[in-house]
């Protein structure tokens, strides 16, 4: 899936999205900004910023005086976002639609936030490597991605409830490389440290969530896993939802494992 789908898939999903805010991306969000520690005055960089959950409390954190420029592809998730701020009052963040890769100035931010996002950059490692340059000398730049094993369960039932419609089993967008290159504490420090950042945290969060049949359909909608269902027909995709839930009962799957990974790193002085 390109940068430009993953953005098509978000706008479609951005009801479910939003109901999930709550729940799972508000938390995750903030868990990062604890990490990240954005201070008064700083400028950050909110890349793949959805819908505002680590934009919106980094705003917070670095007023006054302080600067957001929380970027997405999705139109949808951004207007999200400008809502959120509108009524939160957030005046130091602009919500832009951008490839977030290629958006940075160099040299220009003391922190750059990107959560769940390097998996869906086309080259993870020059995706980064911009975010990376995008920081002064000395700034942060967090990482937040599913942990090890996170959503691992869900999804293989998703997948098999799909096969058995169609009698294919799709791959999420950015799952291998996620799962092969940072997956685990260890294996996303030692990418970052290839990548000349100077990783000084590390964390796993742990994070479940209560699902039944329709609360799963819902998460499905709302992120990337809707992409799978590409080419399918309402018909088809209510059958699948009808083969997912058969799934969830007969193998007592009624808690979604959200866990995540924050990492902090520092550009070199």
């Amino acid at each position: 899936m390109s940068g430009s789908g993953v953005g098509e898939v978000f706008d479609a999903g951005a009801r479910e999205f939003d109901a999930w805010g709550a729940r799972l991306w508000d938390p995750i969000g903030e868990a990062t900004v604890l990490a990240s520690e954005p201070q008064p005055g700083e400028r950050v960089l909110d890349a793949c910023c959805g819908a505002g959950a680590s934009a919106l409390p980094a705003a917070s954190a670095v007023a006054p005086g302080g600067s957001v420029d929380a970027v997405d592809l999705s139109e949808a998730l951004l207007e999200q976002g400008r809502a959120r701020a509108a009524r939160a009052g957030a005046d130091n963040v602009r919500f832009v639609r951008a490839d977030a890769a290629a958006w940075p100035e160099p040299g220009a931010y003391d922190l750059v936030q990107v959560v769940h996002g390097v998996a869906f950059f086309p080259d993870m490692d020059a995706g980064t490597l911009a975010l990376v340059r995008a920081l002064r000398p000395g700034g942060r730049l967090a990482v937040t991605v599913w942990a090890e094993g996170a959503l691992a369960d869900f999804m293989t039932l998703y997948i098999e409830a799909i096969g058995t419609e169609t009698g294919t089993r799709p791959e999420m967008p950015g799952f291998r490389q996620a799962r092969d290159r940072i997956a685990d504490s260890d294996r996303l420090a030692a990418w970052l440290e290839g990548l000349g950042a100077d990783v000084g945290h590390v964390a796993r969060h742990e994070h479940r969530i209560p699902l039944d049949g329709d609360s799963a359909w819902e998460f499905i909608q709302g992120n990337a896993a809707r992409g799978l269902l590409e080419g399918l027909d309402a018909a088809e995709q209510g059958r699948v939802r009808t083969h997912l839930a058969a799934l969830m009962a007969e193998r007592g799957a009624h808690t979604l494992d959200a866990s995540f990974t924050v990492a902090v790193a520092h550009r070199p002085e």
